[in-house]
């Protein structure tokens, strides 16, 4: 409780009229970054990260061994903060992916409306799509809390987010369901109740890493399903992880150790089951299911071919034009609606 109350008042120090509306050493930060960009805007590759001290603190350590990752995150930012420092914190870079977490301070500081953050992020994310075009931009949710009045302002941001990204073409990724206990946010995963400890970062880097490595955007209504691609040229396929289809298409994934069994099922029933020492999945009629390729495990994550997976289970895949977008749409008459996603390990 202590570390709860002293981590708002750190917050509220931004307060207008109560001090500094940001961090003292602000413009020392955007200084840095002028000069930075002098020769990071000629490197290749470059990933960075925008947003506040949630990003600011992150241990980007395993990240860095595989990309090129650039930290803009400063503490005590907003995001009207954050627009008036886009040029040198982003745009000059000409990064080859942004990721954007921000918003906790909108709420835990300034108690803005939900519609008016996410307006305002809307503004941050068309100056970048305008002066970035056809660069990939990640919006990251805006992390629940372990308090129940910051979480009714956050549940709402994410879902107009949510929207926005859908309308704007972006990629919104949830950490929540990851870190949430059903009211919030999982003490195990926070120093404060607001900021994430060593636990609850390892989370953030599993989720960027699962994206990073997806070689193709897989979607469903807007919701990100992590993929991965086995074989080259025309003989690849693209794969997606058997929980973050669960998850996206609200389907349920349940694991028992001790059955060594895999179970997806929707509302109305079983629809695929596994068992670790075969090499076939079962469908709910009892026949083998025949996939176009073999599932595979990876990093501890089951992965199944999209394109069969989706034929057994009544999806079509509309797929863009360079092949880098996969949307999974349902078709209504053949697949029931599906209740919530529960993941059980």
């Amino acid at each position: 409780m202590k570390k709860l109350i002293l981590s708002l008042l750190l917050l509220l120090l931004s307060w207008p009229g109560l001090a500094e509306a940001r961090y003292e050493a602000w413009g020392q930060y955007v200084a840095r970054y002028e000069e930075e960009n002098k020769y990071l805007k000629h490197e290749l590759g470059t990933i960075v990260f925008l947003g506040d001290s949630l990003t600011e603190f992150f241990p980007f350590e395993d990240l860095r061994q595989r990309y090129n990752i650039i930290n803009r995150g400063i503490r005590m930012d907003a995001l009207d903060d954050a627009m008036e420092r886009l040029k040198p914190s982003v745009l000059d870079i000409k990064p080859h992916k942004v990721f954007i977490m921000l918003g906790t301070n909108d709420v835990c500081a300034y108690w803005l409306p939900p519609e008016e953050v996410v307006a305002r992020y809307k503004l941050l994310l068309t100056q970048i799509q305008a002066s970035l075009p056809g660069t990939p931009v990640i919006v990251q949710s805006v992390l629940l809390t372990t308090d129940k009045n910051y979480n009714e302002y956050i549940r709402p941001i994410n879902e107009g987010l949510f929207k926005v990204c859908r309308e704007m073409n972006l990629v919104f990724m949830d950490h929540n369901t990851s870190l949430q206990d059903g009211a919030g946010l999982a003490k195990i995963y926070t120093t404060d109740g607001i900021h994430l400890n060593k636990r609850g970062y390892q989370v953030l880097t599993s989720n960027i890493n699962r994206y990073l490595a997806s070689p193709v955007v897989v979607q469903y209504e807007g919701k990100l399903i992590f993929s991965r691609l086995v074989g080259t040229g025309e003989d690849s396929s693209v794969l997606v992880g058997a929980r973050s289809f669960a998850q996206a298409t609200g389907c349920s994934l349940e694991w028992s150790s001790e059955s060594n069994e895999l179970v997806l099922r929707n509302k109305t029933g079983e629809l695929l089951r596994w068992e670790n020492d075969t090499n076939f999945f079962v469908s709910a009629d009892g026949d083998n299911i025949e996939w176009s390729v073999e599932p595979v495990a990876f990093e501890e994550q089951i992965y199944l071919p999209l394109e069969s997976l989706a034929e057994y289970l009544g999806y079509s895949l509309e797929v863009s034009e360079d092949k880098r977008h996969i949307e999974v749409v349902i078709k209504k008459e053949t697949l029931p609606e599906s209740g919530g996603a529960s993941f059980f390990h």
